[in-house]
Formats: structure tokens, sequence, C-alpha cells
């Protein structure tokens, strides 16, 4: 990990020039539809209407309880077919390999590895020069054929896909992390083909009809640190290519033929009328058609007057003239490493606040305060006669509390000395009221998004121990689209200790809850209502004295852990809350 760290802080000022290669996006909660979901789902209704050899899939329990957990946003008329969602799976796992789409630190490892260039038709750290144009190509269409030969296993001796022949695929849900599913094959590989074939269009300069590739992008030497080449490594990866939604003319051509070349693709391997090695040699048409290195642009001629690097971002923003705009996910490092360098900010920063409040004593030298009468004490008789008095003789032990008594503050501090009301004010606030009470509570996590509202009862043992019995509705904010689920509906006990402070409206807790957990919603592997253990604990909260007793109470850190399904494949949603409770009695 030291060394990880390292090389990520090394690479900053590198990731702040590029942006990931994604290609076209995938969606997200930054990008909800996505880019291959749109060209591949697009294929799919295109080839069905051609062949009848792909139909719709049903869904098992878990299957439907998934598709609400992918993070993406499956499209409407698709959702609920296990064909196409094993598609829409497929064509994001070049990207993703099980890893959180928001996870920047996985991504960009991803990313970076030399061994899955070739997925994403972009140069490899070899492929150098202008050889290294058609060499990257090569190893693409490779890949791509290779997988939809491997798709065809998946299609059955009648020449219908079957839905039986399955493969395991690594999917990153919201709620449930990383899961292992047995999806189709044909759709897994073939979507995994389709996402190199379309990452094509966006990693590649093209001619002027779209078609031959006159020089091949470069991501990884932009992010490993290698000093940059162009003339050797080829240019940059550009992020405005990615944006499907960008209305370019020259980006809507290129998805226009990534839709064009992925269905050809889908007919292809769908088309019962081909035989397997009929398939092998259209597929390989398909990708000479759009994946052919055309030689003679070089850096010298400026890539033959290319026009990618003068796109505009989908904002209208010009991010070409050669260089990109700052990627999400290197903001994300940034705060990464902000975060990770806080051990020594956190040191630092009381040192130099020490120097500065110290740097006064030296300006001048110390002067004895002027002589004055002490001012005489305060009898506690007479204190209890008026009101606006000290509460408590107020004596000046050395000369420099003098300036203090005069102003009526406690001695060598900076507060104002309690007079005879206020402590009455505060004694009536802290009356402690009926044994019995109530509580209603509402927070949030900001660790894990949820959010909670509870109710529940108390009882009074002493000042300092409290004992209730609470329930709480918690529903779960999932990340990656945005959006919320039922969550957990939770009962437990709770046991409070006190810490009240005398003459202050403001008292210390710490808080201790156990109790059970029910699923309000179907999550894969597990069915709604089942039941399993809920704890919390607040280690240290604080409560006000608003009088007639009634407290505030304010838990800045509750540690929150509902599990409400236990078994093989337990399923938690730890949180951590701010919690705000009004609390009447007890």
């Amino acid at each position: 990990m030291p060394r990880l760290r390292f090389a990520l802080l090394s690479a900053l000022p590198l990731l702040l020039t590029a942006s990931p290669a994604d290609a076209w996006g995938i969606g997200s909660q930054l990008d909800k539809e996505g880019c291959h979901e749109r060209i591949t789902a697009q294929a799919l209704r295109n080839a069905r209407m051609l062949h009848t050899s792909a139909p719709t899939i049903g869904m098992t329990r878990d299957e439907r309880a998934l598709v609400q957990d992918v993070q993406f946003v499956p499209p409407a008329d698709l959702k609920y077919d296990l064909a196409a969602l094993a598609l829409l799976l497929g064509v994001r796992d070049n990207d993703l390999k099980g890893a959180d789409p928001l996870d920047a630190l996985e991504v960009v490892e991803l990313h970076g590895d030399p061994a899955t260039q070739h997925e994403h038709c972009i140069r490899n750290r070899d492929d150098d020069n202008s050889a290294g144009n058609d060499a990257a190509l090569v190893a693409c269409r490779v890949f791509i054929v290779e997988r939809a030969m491997e798709a065809l296993d998946g299609i059955g001796s009648d020449r219908m896909v079957d839905a039986n022949t399955r493969m395991e695929l690594q999917v990153n849900l919201n709620v449930r992390g990383k899961v292992d599913h047995p999806m189709p094959l044909f759709y897994v590989k073939m979507g995994q083909a389709l996402h190199a074939l379309e990452d094509g269009f966006t990693h590649t300069y093209r001619a002027d009809d779209g078609h031959a590739v006159t020089v091949v992008l470069n991501w990884i030497e932009a992010v490993d640190g290698t000093p940059p080449d162009e003339s050797r490594d080829g240019p940059p990866h550009l992020a405005q290519l990615d944006q499907c939604e960008n209305q370019d003319p020259l980006v809507q051509r290129n998805y226009g033929l990534a839709v064009e070349a992925a269905t050809q693709m889908m007919v292809t391997a769908l088309d019962p009328t081909l035989s397997r090695d009929a398939k092998r040699a259209a597929f390989e048409a398909t990708v000479a058609k759009y994946l052919t290195y055309r030689p003679g642009c070089t850096l010298e001629n400026d890539w033959c007057n290319a026009p990618e690097p003068d796109v505009a971002n989908a904002t209208g923003c010009n991010a070409g003239g050669r260089a990109t705009a700052i990627p999400w996910v290197s903001l994300i490092l940034i705060l990464g490493a902000i975060a990770r360098a806080s051990r020594y900010r956190m040191t630092i920063i009381p040192l130099l606040a020490c120097a500065l409040f110290a740097a006064p004593a030296y300006a001048d030298e110390p002067r004895p305060p002027a002589p004055q009468p002490q001012p005489a004490p305060v009898s506690a008789p007479d204190a209890a006669a008026k009101p606006d008095a000290p509460v408590v003789p107020i004596e000046a032990a050395e000369p420099e509390d003098v300036k203090d008594v005069v102003k009526g503050e406690e001695p060598g501090r900076d507060v104002k000395t309690p007079t005879v009301e206020e402590i009455r004010e505060v004694r009536e606030d802290k009356r402690l009221g009926s044994r019995w009470g109530f509580t209603a509570v509402v927070g949030g996590s900001f660790v894990n998004g949820a959010g909670a509202v509870g109710v529940g009862g108390r009882f009074r043992i002493n000042e300092r121990w409290l004992v209730g019995l609470d329930v709480e509705w918690n529903p779960w904010v999932v990340k990656n689209p945005v959006g919320a689920r039922a969550g957990a509906g939770n009962a437990y006990a709770t046991l409070i200790r006190r810490f009240p402070m005398k003459f202050d409206r403001v008292n210390l807790r710490t808080s201790l809850h156990a109790g059970v957990s029910t699923l309000l919603f179907d999550v894969y592997g597990a069915n709604k209502f089942d039941l399993g253990p809920y704890a919390a604990f607040t280690p240290l909260g604080i409560d006000y004295d608003l009088g007639k007793a009634t407290r505030l109470v304010i838990d800045p850190v509750q540690i929150a852990v509902p599990i409400p399904h236990l078994g093989m494949l337990p399923l938690y949603y730890e949180q951590f809350r701010l919690m705000v409770a009004l609390q009447v009695g007890a």
C-alpha cells in the first residue's frame, strides 16, 4: 500500500492532463444512461428485428433484485430481460472487472493495466511509431473476434441462444457490493467483444468517411510516468470524444458508426443460417471494415490535420488544442491525496498556531500592571440577596486577576462569572421531571448514505443511567445512480450513560443500542422481511437542557450496523450517522 500511495501521488501531475480511458462512457451516477449501454442496447434491438434466435429471458427473484441494485440505469424496455441485462453487464465488464465505477483508485489501476489495453482498442506500451498503430488494431481485432467466437458456445443446437449455458460474472452492486452471478454466456461474451469494437471509434483518429483509422491514441503512457513523445506514442486520449451526448458532427458520426458496427456483429452472431466458420469470416470482415490502419498521418503533418483534438466537449467548451480537461477521477485522487496527508497537516497546524500566538509575547518587554485596589469578597448571604451578584465570592489571587474581577469575569479566564440569577435559571432548566419519557430522532449517514427516523420510550434509573426501547425506519441511499431504497426497519433496546454538568445546560452522554433489523425490500441473495441483528454505538454525544424536562440531543458520530440477513452471504449496511433528537421526560 505505501508504494501504491506513493505512485498515485507521484502521478497526480500527469493525471491533471489526462482523462479516464473509458471511451464511450459507461453508465454511473455521473452519466446515468451510459454510451456503451445505449449503443449496445440499440444493436440488440436491431438484431432482434431481423432474427428470432435471441428471445427475452425471464428473471428469478434474485435477478430482479439485482436489476434494482446495478450501478447504472438499464433502458426501460429491456430492464427485466436477463438477456439484455447480461449483454449490458458484459459491455461494462471491460471497464470494471467487478469494480465500483466511482472507486477512482481501482478504476485507474484497471485502465492502466498493460494486459487489458487491447480490450479498449488503444495502444499498449510497446505499440510505438507508425507500426504501433497497426499492432494495436491487430490486437484489438483478434480480441473482438475471439470473444465473439466464444459467445457462439452459448448458442444451442436449435440455433437459438441457450439461456441455461452460463458463466460467472462478477458485478459490483450498490447495496450488496461485489457478487458473482451466473449469466447467459452468449450475451456476456458478446458484450465484451462489442465494448472493444465500440471503443475503436473513440480511441482513434479517422479518415473523413470514418472507416479507416489514421492513428491510434495512447492512454497508458500518459499515466505511468513515461516522458511524453507524441511522435513515438501517438496522440493522448481525448475525453471530449467519449461524450455520446455531444452534438459535435464528428462525435455523432462516430456514434452512428459504432451502432452500425455493433449491429453487424450481433446480426452475424444470431443468424441461424450461418455456420460457425461463416460467422468467423463475417466477424473478421466487420472488424477489418472499421479497424484497419491507413498509414501516412504523422506528427509532422499534424496527423493529417486531424479535426478530433478541436472537438468541443459536451458543455460547449473547447477541450482541444492538444489538451484535455481535468477528469473527475483526477479530482477524487487529489482529494484522496490530501486526506492521506492529513496526519502531517494535523501535526503542522498546531505548531503554526503556537508560533502565531506566541510571537506577540516577544514584541515588547512585559510591564507589570498598575496597582489597583482589590475588590472586597462578596459574602454568600449578600450574593443570595443580589440576583446580579456573583454566585460565589471572588478573590484576585494574582495581580493579573484584578482586571478580570473588575470586568466580572472568572479570574484568569475570558468567561463571565455566573450570577445568582443565572444559576437559578440553570437549576430550573435542569429539573429532571418524570422518570418516564419519550424521544423522537432524525438523522442520516455520511458513509453508506442512509436516513433514520425513529421514536422511543425512556426510563430514568437515575440522572446518570437511562434505558429505553426504540423503533426506526432506516432508508438506504445508493450512489450509482443516486436513488433511495426502502432500507431496513430496526427495533432495539437503548442504554445511555449520562455525564451531567452541575452548573451548565450542556451534558455529555454515551449511548449503546442493540436489537433486530428487518429488510424492507428484496436484495440480491436476501428476501424482503428477513431478520437479523442490529447494533449502534455513540461514543460521545451531548444533550442540552431546554427546560421543563426537555432536552435537545445531538449524537455527532453514531456507528450503526443493521444486519437484516444472516447466512452464507450476510447482508449488512454499516453507517456513520449524525443524529438529532428531542427527549421529553426521563
